[in-house]
């Protein structure tokens, strides 16, 4: 959930203080810059690196490290990669497509596992924070002329917790019209062991010829598990063909998304999918949105509870760890409003309840929340008040910019208040989505009345940072775009998650990537008029 309240209004002390695990505020600085054994990826764009492992700083919150290229998985997976060392976070998975669940590529060393070889892997594939998950890679084969060709499939596998978790990989031959050929490799790792011990890698190998007239390799892992009761783990991948073959590096999805220029995001709060899509009683408005344009029915988020889900978007991470919220949250790495001042394009935050820009008080508004844009939670915002006052601003600045093309942003997201974003009502209940109802009516109106909707291309993707349930973090998404630009009435199956919104609209604006969490992360290419 977004965060608990005391009576006044205010995160309770108990949540705000240490998180999950008692871990204290963090401050994410100059060491993020460093870069270790000289591995430093710079980012388009942005006047940063990214170090071979993100420190742990300020009793370990920081939650992000960085794999390299130095490893001996011959499928070349982990290349200066983000990893998580967060349980609770779900992560894209570089050059892997996910299929279901929220899978996570996780920091190998905060497992505190056992490994068959002296030397773990710097990266594990892991289940994630919500059950099962299911990932697909799909590898080219060039055999040409030669007899007999033979590939090997080797990996590691752990589970833990309860014995539904178990791991499996499976390597399957496809032919040219994608047809299968031949009989499958398929691994299966241990299941998870009884006790509560650290997780324990075994490894395996299956071996089998190449048929004829194969023409790529289709990789797919299987990883069970159950919410917060138990995992599992694939690492180590690695093919050998006979005779030698080299694989491609993972590669960015391809995005087909139209240039537009302006893009709008919503962002509401704490409601499972299931209860505002088809509430046509107490979210009309919302619904009619879906029928307009394109509802993501497969969408998830990437943590609970609520704020590493802002941050996953403007930044491309979740940087934090558990149940920390503004005013202790300081990440010191680049973000959206970046990438759009060093592209040239503007951008602003309309916060209700803000009153004068760049407030974080509640004197407007008892249920203004500043981190309920993400902004304020990157240290070159905080840090530079001119900056601040100059984009982040009160909601009622908005339909004032909405009046002229000159005067409307590149980029803006809009954030409600605590109470009309829907946490406080009641997280996704009948009341909450009246109230959110109401408030996307009365804001959205002018937009859709502007030039920039009505002259211009223009996009707005409606989401929500989290489900109210924990077991899972199933949530709706709406895109809608002018100019038909974007599919009416169109429902897309396809598994997306947060990183996928940041990739989405860093394509629709012509940005670079901020990580490689968004940089790999599969775009909204299904849900726009291709032309």
């Amino acid at each position: 959930m977004a965060r608990e309240r005391s009576a006044q209004g205010k995160p309770s002390p108990s949540r705000l203080a240490v998180g999950a695990r008692g871990f204290a505020p963090v401050r994410l600085g100059p060491a993020l810059r460093r870069g270790g054994a000289g591995l430093c990826a710079a980012r388009r764009g942005l006047a940063a690196c990214l170090p071979a492992a993100m420190l742990i700083v300020s009793a370990a919150l920081a939650d992000v490290c960085a794999a390299h290229a130095a490893t001996a998985n011959s499928l070349r997976f982990a290349h200066a990669f983000l990893c998580t060392t967060d349980p609770e976070a779900a992560t894209t998975v570089p050059g892997w497509r996910t299929l279901a669940g929220s899978p996570a590529l996780r920091c190998a060393d905060s497992l505190h596992a056992s490994w068959p070889w002296k030397r773990p892997p710097r990266v594990v594939i892991a289940s994630g924070p919500y059950g099962a998950s299911a990932l697909e890679r799909v590898l080219p084969l060039r055999i040409g002329a030669a007899a007999h060709p033979r590939l090997r499939l080797s990996a590691s596998f752990a589970a833990w917790g309860g014995r539904s978790a178990r791991a499996v990989l499976s390597a399957v031959f496809l032919g040219a019209s994608g047809q299968t050929l031949g009989p499958a490799i398929v691994l299966r790792g241990p299941r998870a062991a009884r006790g509560s011990g650290p997780p324990r890698f075994e490894s395996r190998s299956g071996a089998q010829n190449i048929p004829g007239g194969s023409v790529a390799l289709e990789l797919r892992v299987a990883l069970n598990g159950k919410s917060d009761v138990a995992d599992s783990y694939v690492a180590a991948m690695r093919l050998k063909v006979s005779p030698p073959m080299g694989f491609p590096p993972p590669a960015p999805p391809v995005a087909h998304v139209p240039r537009f220029e302006h893009v709008f995001l919503i962002m509401m709060e704490n409601t499972n999918y299931g209860q505002v899509v088809g509430d046509w009683k107490d979210a009309p408005y919302i619904n009619s949105l879906a029928a307009r344009g394109a509802l993501l029915a497969n969408y998830q988020g990437v943590y609970h509870p609520s704020d590493e889900n802002y941050l996953a978007i403007a930044g491309g991470a979740t940087f934090v760890e558990g149940a920390v919220y503004f005013p202790d949250i300081h990440v010191d790495a680049g973000n959206l409003g970046d990438l759009l001042q060093a592209s040239g394009q503007t951008w602003k935050a309309y916060e209700e309840g803000m009153g004068t820009p760049c407030n974080t008080s509640t004197r407007y508004d008892r249920n203004y929340e500043p981190d309920d844009a993400p902004f304020i939670l990157f240290t070159d915002i905080q840090d530079d008040p001119a900056r601040c006052r100059a984009h982040l601003v009160g909601m009622r600045q908005w339909p004032q910019d909405l009046r002229r093309i000159a005067t409307t942003p590149a980029f803006a997201w809009l954030a409600a208040d605590d109470y009309h974003d829907g946490e406080m009502p009641g997280n996704g209940s009948p009341a909450s989505l009246r109230v959110q109802n109401a408030w996307l009516r009365r804001t959205l109106g002018p937009l859709f009345k502007s030039p920039a909707w009505g002259d211009q291309k223009s996009l707005l993707i409606l989401t929500w940072d989290e489900s109210d349930t924990t077991a899972h973090n199933h949530i709706a998404t709406i895109v809608l775009g002018s100019r038909r630009t974007v599919k009416s009435g169109y429902i897309s199956r396809v598994r997306y998650d947060h990183y996928s919104t940041a990739r989405t609209l860093e394509a629709a604006l012509g940005l670079p990537a901020m990580t490689s969490n968004d940089e790999y992360a599969r775009p909204f290419n299904d849900v726009f008029v291709r032309r």
